[in-house]
């Protein structure tokens, strides 16, 4: 009797194998994709918190005064720290207000302070950030500030996080598009 040794069954068992390599390669690559998009991502959020609390520092440094007996409010206090400007408003680059400040011969109002304490944090916030922009309104009945800092994220899969975009940006920003991020921060006085 003579046995029929069977041809193509090694083949099959390497094919096989291949394809399955393949598919555990490309959820790999996958992975990896999201994994860089997310250390991205984290990283943006941890400027954004360094971006807030820098401008709290200054907001605390330039509180000035509420309003009392007549005098009117300064710094802090007078809003001179809003800044309310809408995310296509601000692509131009930031300039230094006209007056300095930065000298120790420098006299300077707790605004135009406040107004160089803006610029070279809008500076900040642009250079740190993809298209980086900032939103700044103050709370008029709390000694607090709402900061909200956005970016352009070039690695956002809108698919996956457009239903937390809408609670992101404040409505004055006039953010319509879903590769735009924004991190909202509380400051208080």
């Amino acid at each position: 009797m003579q046995m029929i040794k069977p041809t193509g069954f090694m083949l099959m068992e390497v094919l096989v194998s291949i394809a399955l390599s393949a598919v555990a390669l490309l959820a790999l690559a996958s992975l990896n994709a999201t994994t860089l998009r997310y250390t991205k991502m984290s990283q943006y959020r941890a400027v954004a918190t360094h971006l807030a609390s820098d401008i709290g520092e200054r907001m605390r440094a330039n509180k000035g005064r509420p309003v009392e007996g007549g005098a009117s409010a300064e710094g802090f206090w007078a809003g001179d720290y809003d800044y309310a400007t809408s995310f296509a408003g601000q692509a131009a680059t930031v300039s230094a207000p006209a007056p300095r400040c930065q000298t120790t011969l420098s006299v300077c109002s707790t605004r135009e302070l406040a107004e160089l304490d803006l610029a070279q944090w809008r500076f900040q916030a642009r250079s740190l950030l993809p298209e980086g922009s900032v939103f700044v309104l103050r709370q008029t009945n709390a000694v607090a500030a709402d900061v909200w800092i956005a970016w352009r994220d070039p690695l956002v899969a809108s698919r996956d996080e457009t239903p937390a975009r809408a609670r992101e940006c404040p409505s004055g920003m006039a953010v319509s598009d879903l590769s735009i991020r924004c991190s909202y921060f509380r400051i208080n006085l």
